[in-house]
């Protein structure tokens, strides 16, 4: 039911007949299923005294539609209308990467920018040499803030994320900063008013929630199996930077084992379970989990079943109360495509709907904290979060930003294979079937052995 960045599906039919009836978005059957216009996209004549106008085709997938991004470029549209460009949005579909690198390839290229590029999948777009370096686009568009793009964010660290060996490629679309989402009346039943603030305090509260709870079918935690959502967040709370010099996350560290480690005394304490980590999301929905780790996405969904007084989040907690705060930090980006058709309008595109500030921003920024992700800019961050009517857990998690390492480009070469390789040794790890380093030995061989298949 929910994706990776734990977003529900929207199917192509309910998309059809949600959004895609918005002049200047397009997800009719044809162009999604066949992917291919008959015609290369360009300009077309008609209108008012057969005016040209200039389409320029994108790409969104459905979700981040629904979530603004539609209507956002429909407000662009309506800036722009004099200047005789349109942005037509497309549906992302699916094997798109594949469709597009054969274009690519071909000089055939449809799109000339896409709206979302996911945290891990980054770095390999740039190695399929589907996404271009922006810098001389930035220098040359119209946009206000684009020749000081680098200055535009809430933080540095942002910048950073959409950079790779000294250039630019990506625009940041949404901040994703991960926290605890929990039921504020199952701590209540525990004696518990908030989240306690380290560990050791967690663990106990885990065992009271078991105590009070286990008649009324609760399980205390949730565990999710991508490494971003769970062990990566708790992860982060054990060191000042979990990635080494290459960018790996250092599973091959004592810091990390402990963190397995405690997991492991979690599952035999029956404060979690094998069979709630293969999908835990519809147990948080009924009202049987009472703690999980996650993006906000998390909160908002148990908060849309439970209401806003029942689910709380806050920050993960800390291996000692000195610690600042930490957690997992990434930065979804987008992208011009490499060969567009019209790259300076597809950027400038992105950076007007993405940006600070103006009505098209104002709408997907907007969309973001009802649906998934945060504002990476500052302005947009104080009408929201500071001013707004946003949770005040959002403005809280930003503490952990400074404090955090956000996810590194290069990140994206080793988190899928992580995902794949690491998750099912550690399940057979706390199920008790092998040991410790018997798990994570065969784990880091079979990692390992895939990275060294990928290396370009």
């Amino acid at each position: 039911m929910f994706g990776q960045n734990g977003s529900q599906r929207i199917s192509r039919r309910a998309f059809l007949n949600g959004v895609a009836g918005a002049a200047g978005v397009a997800a009719t059957a044809g162009l999604v299923g066949g992917c291919v216009a008959p015609a290369q996209p360009g300009a077309v004549t008609g209108g008012q005294g057969n005016q040209s106008l200039l389409e320029v085709y994108t790409l969104i997938p459905a979700f981040f539609m629904e979530m603004g991004m539609a209507d956002a470029t429909e407000l662009y549209n309506e800036q722009i209308a004099d200047r005789g460009v349109r942005i037509i949005a497309e549906e992302t579909p699916d094997g798109w990467e594949t469709k597009a690198m054969a274009m690519v390839r071909e000089g055939n290229v449809r799109w000339s920018a896409s709206g979302y590029s996911q945290f891990d999948h980054q770095w390999r777009h740039i190695q399929q040499g589907l996404a271009q370096p922006i810098d001389d686009l930035l220098q040359s568009s119209t946009v206000p803030w684009a020749r000081d793009h680098q200055n535009s964010f809430l933080y540095e660290s942002i910048y950073e994320t959409t950079r790779f060996e000294g250039k630019t490629y990506f625009i940041p679309m949404k901040l994703n900063i991960f926290m605890t989402g929990y039921r504020q009346d199952h701590l209540e039943a525990a004696g518990y008013e908030t989240l306690p603030e380290t560990w050791d305090e967690f663990e106990v509260m885990l065992g009271k929630i078991k105590e009070k709870l286990s008649e009324e079918n609760v399980v205390p935690l949730a565990v999710r199996k991508d490494i971003f959502r769970t062990l990566g967040i708790v992860f982060t709370t054990f060191v000042e930077n979990p990635y080494d010099e290459n960018a790996m996350l250092k599973i091959d560290s004592e810091e990390f084992r402990e963190c397995v480690k405690m997991f492991k005394h979690w599952f035999d304490a029956g404060y979690t379970n094998l069979q709630l980590m293969q999908d835990p999301m519809p147990d948080w929905q009924k009202g049987n989990v009472a703690v999980g780790f996650d993006s906000h996405s998390w909160i908002r969904i148990g908060r849309s079943v439970w209401g806003d007084d029942k689910i709380q989040g806050a920050l993960p907690p800390k291996t000692d109360a000195s610690n600042p705060w930490r957690t997992w930090v990434h930065v979804d980006s987008s992208f011009v495509f490499s060969g567009a058709p019209h790259p300076q309008e597809g950027l400038d595109w992105l950076l007007s709907m993405l940006g600070p500030e103006g009505a098209p921003a104002d709408r997907h920024w907007s969309g973001t904290l009802t649906l998934s992700g945060m504002p990476v800019h500052q302005n947009q961050y104080d009408r929201l979060l500071v001013n707004g009517t946003a949770s005040p857990e959002l403005a809280k998690s930003y503490e952990a930003v400074p404090t955090s390492t956000l996810v590194p480009m290069e990140a994206g070469k080793y988190l899928p294979i992580i995902n794949v390789k690491l998750i099912p040794w550690l399940e057979r790890y706390w199920g008790g079937e092998v040991e410790l380093e018997t798990a994570m030995q065969n784990a880091i061989d079979e990692i390992d052995e895939e990275v060294e298949k990928q290396i370009v």
